[in-house]
């Protein structure tokens, strides 16, 4: 039973150390396509939901555009709801963060600019 041991160690020490080796790899590599990272707050207020949910404006004044697909999510925030920030790694058209209420309520969504929305009408 003891003489097992030394075995258990060695394939221990061996499996982490190649897991290691795998994790430096993968942080050394470098960035060559829309590479960057922005500190995103843990979370905001929202400020006003505009246009049924195509857009939401939170406290700090920024004003998101909501993925069309999640748009009746986002119709149903209040005003004083708080939603956290994430950053999605495999964005799809550009709707590079998660907005998150609660549990189960989240919509995908773009940087559309500060202050008002882009006016949504056609003339």
């Amino acid at each position: 039973m003891f003489r097992m041991v030394p075995v258990l160690i060695a394939a221990l020490v061996m499996f982490s150390a190649n897991s290691a080796v795998a994790q430096a790899q993968a942080t050394a590599v470098g960035c060559n396509w829309h590479c960057y990272r922005v500190a995103l707050p843990l979370g905001l207020a929202i400020r006003e939901v505009i246009d049924d949910g195509s857009f939401v404006t939170l406290e700090d004044g920024s004003v998101w555009e909501i993925r069309l697909s999640q748009r009746p999510v986002a119709s149903s925030w209040k005003p004083g709801d708080f939603v956290r920030l994430k950053t999605i790694w495999a964005p799809v058209n550009g709707f590079e963060i998660l907005l998150a209420h609660g549990d189960s309520d989240r919509a995908e969504a773009r940087l559309a600019g500060r202050g008002s929305p882009p006016d949504s009408r056609l003339d």
